[in-house]
């Protein structure tokens, strides 16, 4: 899974934050770092992982789903990771003086609480920035069935859910740094009904174009059985927050419709996750990348998909 990033001071760069697995059942992940000129053919940095191997910190077993923002002179990167097999996967915080590194964990920011969170829950590849210090950051649940969640338990499929943090950074140390979730399920609305191609949504990117916020989530319909159907919808909303009333989601990419323009020789159902945008003022079009796998081998790539925008 991945994001991009734009930095004003490396104006001739895009820079693509990146994880990395050693296997199909990720036993062990890490985050790796390519650049690119052009927005299409991208380099990596080296042959070694910026974060891994953080014995210690929340990530020492798995460290994904980067997405990396701006804060003051620092860079702070949010992502997603668990510090051992049997552990819930959670979210935490890193940072760098230089954006290409090194980069230091911080630690955690919040780990699955609420039930509609389930046993997981991961990051988005985007972050909003409300202001100097203070930032949104989309993340998505994993429900289970677990006893005490009842309608997962009877409905044998998981639902997955977005919900937002706020995180207010004023420092590099855990005591500078908070973090505060906003209760309930904030974004459940973005859900569609069982057997809808948005019954799950998960993992969104997020953009401001032409006045207007969008955040583009991935999708999924778990009740119809593996191989599951997935897709990238598209929000438009007044604000950062997407209240019900005034934000619908769209679709944007039709994964099973689409999956041989994605990847040509693909044998099996197409897998869509973290879609990251970029816009290419240049061009007047927006880049989308996002991460795509064939279900019969699964062995996940990054794709680009561009749109032309209006002015």
């Amino acid at each position: 899974m991945g994001s991009v990033f734009y930095c004003d001071d490396e104006s001739s760069k895009l820079f693509l934050f990146y994880t990395g697995v050693q296997d199909s059942d990720w036993s062990k992940s890490a985050i790796g770092l390519a650049t690119s000129t052009n927005g299409v053919d991208f380099k990596r940095n080296s042959g070694d992982p910026i974060i891994a191997d953080n014995d210690g910190f929340f990530c020492s077993a798995q460290a994904l789903n980067p997405a990396v923002t701006r804060v003051k002179s620092r860079f702070f990167m949010i992502l997603s990771g668990r510090h051992s097999h049997n552990s819930t996967r959670r979210i935490g915080i890193a940072y760098a003086d230089d954006v290409e590194g090194p980069w230091h964990v911080i630690g955690e920011l919040i780990k699955p609480s609420f039930v509609w969170e389930g046993d997981a829950i991961d990051n988005g590849c985007s972050i909003v920035k409300l202001d100097e210090e203070t930032i949104l950051v989309f993340y998505s649940s994993l429900t289970s069935r677990k006893v005490y969640d009842l309608f997962a338990f009877v409905r044998r499929y998981p639902i997955r859910r977005i919900g937002v943090l706020k995180v207010r950074i004023r420092g590099t140390s855990s005591s500078s740094i908070e973090a505060m979730r906003y209760s309930g399920n904030p974004l459940k609305h973005l859900n569609g009904p069982k057997g809808c191609w948005n019954e799950s949504v998960f993992c969104p990117g997020y953009i401001k174009l032409s006045g207007k916020h969008v955040l583009l989530p991935a999708a999924s319909t778990y009740s119809v059985g593996f191989p599951w159907k997935q897709y990238v919808g598209i929000v438009k909303g007044d604000s950062p927050f997407f209240k019900k009333g005034s934000a619908q989601v769209e679709k944007l990419i039709d994964g099973p419709l689409e999956k041989t323009k994605i990847l040509p020789d693909i044998k099996g159902e197409i897998a869509l996750d973290t879609p990251s945008p970029y816009f290419n003022e240049a061009e007047n079009k927006l880049f989308l990348y996002y991460s795509v796998a064939d279900r019969a081998d699964a062995i996940w790539k990054i794709a680009l998909t561009t749109f032309k925008t209006e002015r």
